[in-house]
């Protein structure tokens, strides 16, 4: 693969120096604060590193020409890879590409992965694409195998149509070739952007498809190339799918500014006429921002009648902002449009519950036995070695229930002592509390992630489903037996994707 990156003809364009400063410069590049260092006196390699690298994050790049007369005296740039790199790392980010090229001719002795990558990346930034891949097919042909940094550097020299058609291929070949595929959420960023400023949007998707894990940076980079390639179907199905993921409640207040420009452009600018299921995206965004109102707002001015699915939406966002008036409005609705479906008393009989208000709740279960509406048994179950197996609460039928509850039992002793404590206000029947967190410890999904403990080893993530929604005991329950166990628990359940890890859920606990 190296001989294609080598074989691109040199365009290296000359590098004007940068100007000098200004008499009272305030641009960070002329720093005082660094320039007075005390550490500024010292030739110990590991301060002059230090500094170097704090220079290169202010772009002050007289300090860094200043340092670097200091390291000619001690004679280090000859013996000491660490200070060369942070040396060429600072000329590099200040955009000095004449300097950097000097210093890495200098450094043929002392070379590694890092100064190449840095070498390579001013390359890319600074307008010399044709010639960063040239430097990536030399280092290929060291010996040397590019990391995380060193592919993003490369995926950015892929700017034009024409590198992108000549090395596109090969970089994407090194990611697949490393094992960065699917893994690295930095190269799979850099993916996805090579391909979609190339037009390439189906391989685009699929990048991002395959990421084992997907930051907000992910979602919005791919949102917003469906949208500047007037793909405003795909980037509001997208928008609905990252919604459905799950995301922080700090991002909320621009992802529905965001969200509203989105639905507002399918019509206007592309003419396309909304659905249910895009007005149903909205009323989420909406009601799980806080924002429980204005979506029954949105529902009242909808050109649509709205379904079923638009007033559960809403009515599961009051549960979570404790808007009881509304969930009230809600649950009628659901009521009026799927009267068979036990689904809207459950739900509103559990915003009563938070709210403490018993006499609502008996009325809810006495309509309930009135129309004989029967919730659903619970029910949760994962797949071993193409084997499903099968959990309700108390289960004991499995052939291996004793290994399972002793390990559950171990689990629940574990999770206590990191501040676990069951929430037995959740149950509704009428026993002591000691019966309510006994209960509560049984149920199918605490049951399943116990058996896909002694089933399954790290870093194989335990995989489970469910056919109702988790209760707010189990959810808080395995967030803190994943951060107890290293391992990562996925839960489906009726509503969505719970990924736990390290005691948290990518839910940002609304669901």
């Amino acid at each position: 693969m190296a001989p294609a990156l080598t074989a691109l003809p040199a365009k290296l364009p000359p590098q004007p120096s940068p100007p000098p400063p200004p008499p009272n410069s305030t641009s960070p590049r002329y720093s005082k604060p660094l320039a007075a260092h005390p550490a500024l006196s010292s030739s110990h390699p590991s301060d002059l590193s230090a500094l170097l690298a704090a220079a290169a994050r202010a772009g002050d790049l007289r300090l860094g020409r200043a340092l670097h007369r200091r390291i000619l005296r001690g004679d280090l740039l000859d013996r000491d890879a660490v200070v060369a790199n942070s040396l060429l790392t600072l000329y590099s980010r200040c955009g000095a590409v004449a300097a950097a090229r000097n210093m890495f001719d200098g450094m043929r002795g002392l070379r590694d992965i890092v100064s190449w990558t840095a070498m390579a990346s001013c390359l890319a930034r600074n307008g010399a694409e044709r010639e960063s891949l040239r430097l990536l097919g030399e280092m290929l042909e060291s010996g040397l195998l590019p990391n995380a940094y060193t592919l993003c550097a490369a995926a950015h020299a892929c700017f034009s149509h024409e590198l992108y058609r000549l090395a596109g291929g090969v970089v994407l070949g090194l990611v697949h070739k490393i094992g960065f595929w699917g893994t690295d959420v930095s190269v799979g960023s850099a993916m996805i952007d090579m391909l979609a400023r190339n037009g390439d949007l189906a391989s685009a998707r699929q990048v991002f498809d395959e990421l084992i894990e997907k930051t907000i940076v992910v979602w919005t980079l791919l949102i917003s190339r469906y949208v500047q390639a007037e793909c405003a179907e795909e980037a509001v199905e997208l928008f609905l799918d990252f919604l459905e993921d799950g995301f922080e409640p700090d991002s909320h207040v621009g992802l529905v500014k965001q969200g509203k420009e989105y639905f507002r452009s399918m019509q206007r600018d592309h003419g396309l006429i909304p659905r249910m299921e895009h007005h149903a995206c909205m009323v989420d965004l909406l009601a799980r921002s806080g924002l429980v109102e204005e979506a029954l707002e949105f529902i009242n001015e909808m050109p649509l009648k709205a379904d079923a699915l638009v007033w559960k939406t809403l009515l599961g966002a009051c549960r979570t902002h404790d808007h009881i008036e509304i969930g009230e409005t809600a649950a009628k609705n659901v009521i009026e449009l799927e009267p068979r479906d036990p689904a809207p008393y459950v739900l509103l009989s559990n915003l009563y519950v938070d709210a403490g208000l018993w006499d609502e709740v008996a009325r809810i279960r006495s309509a309930m036995r009135d129309r004989n509406l029967n919730k659903e048994t619970g029910l949760s179950w994962m797949e071993v070695e193409n084997t499903t197996h099968e959990f309700r609460a108390g289960d004991t039928s499995h052939p291996r229930a004793q290994d399972i509850y002793a390990k559950l039992d171990t689990l629940i002793r574990k999770i206590k002592g990191m501040g676990y404590a069951p929430d037995t206000s959740i149950v509704l029947h009428d026993m002591s509390d000691e019966l309510k967190e006994q209960y509560l410890l049984q149920h199918s999904e605490k049951i399943a992630v116990a058996f896909g403990l002694i089933t399954t080893s790290a870093p194989k993530p335990i995989r489970i489903f469910k056919n109702l929604r988790v209760c707010a005991d189990c959810h808080s329950a395995i967030k803190y037996m994943s951060k107890a166990t290293r391992r990562e628990i996925v839960l489906r359940d009726s509503n969505r994707f719970h990924r736990m890890k390290d005691g948290k859920c990518s839910c940002g606990e609304y669901w």
